[in-house]
């Protein structure tokens, strides 16, 4: 439902194009405008406001910014969907974290191999070099949209015949628990951002260079024992983590 927004008044000790900002957000967060909906021209924009281009370009530039707006060249400026908020103090459930954002969730199997591991994953799972994995890549989707590309390698000779399980329907750690008698209790991740290559972004079917949150999440035992590791892509334009400090 849109609610009514208040007619934009001139305030005095705030630049204009700051008042402005604040007004079109209002607009935005009070669904004046749908998400993914063209935004009035600057043309219109400054007949509205009575303001130059170079104030409501400067709003905009803010917006974009802020994630608000997203600019489509040849096309107009549009409003971006509301992301997706992850908390990160507690464990992480795909499944139920799409279901609490009203979303239903799905898991597309890519590819499932046993493989030679390198240097850098065996430095993670604490393994030998060239030892054997069990890698499983796999999409994460949202009412069938992407939203995340996952891979994961766990050691071979503690789960023998994990590729016949049902990967795609049922929770890894709850196939580890019940099938391999091995339960996780804590986790390690490290969060950066990126930027899409080819291969990502035609998986996550997004534009080449999008932004990115590359996650890197390692699982224990109680005895400290890893089990896994994984990498993890989310959509920038679609994610957001926060966590509570206290």
């Amino acid at each position: 439902m849109v609610r009514m927004i208040n007619e934009f008044k001139r305030e005095i000790g705030t630049p204009l194009y700051l008042q402005i900002k604040n007004h079109l957000t209002q607009k935005i967060e009070n669904s004046f405008w749908p998400e993914e909906s063209m935004i009035p021209t600057e043309n219109e924009l400054c007949k509205e406001y009575g303001v130059s281009k170079i104030t409501i370009r400067e709003a905009i530039k803010l917006l974009v910014k802020d994630g608000k707006l997203v600019r489509t060249a040849g096309k107009g400026t549009f409003v971006m969907r509301q992301k997706l908020e992850q908390k990160l103090n507690r464990f992480f459930s795909f499944s139920n974290w799409a279901k609490q954002n009203g979303l239903v969730p799905a898991s597309r199997i890519l590819r499932v191999e046993t493989t030679d591991c390198d240097k850098h994953i065996a430095g993670h799972l604490c393994i030998s070099e060239k030892s054997k994995v069990v890698k499983i890549e796999r999409m994460r989707l949202g009412d069938e949209e992407p939203l995340m590309l996952e891979t994961i390698w766990l050691p071979e000779a503690l789960f023998p015949d994990l590729h016949l399980k049902d990967l795609s329907n049922i929770p890894l750690n709850t196939i580890l628990a019940e099938e391999y008698e091995t339960l996780i209790v804590k986790a390690v991740e490290s969060i950066e951002p990126g930027l899409t290559d080819e291969y990502i972004a035609k998986l996550l079917g997004v534009e080449k260079d999008m932004p990115i949150l590359h996650v890197e999440h390692s699982a224990f035992t109680v005895s400290e024992k890893i089990i896994y590791f994984v990498s993890s892509y989310y959509r920038g334009d679609r994610v957001k983590f926060t966590i509570e400090l206290s």
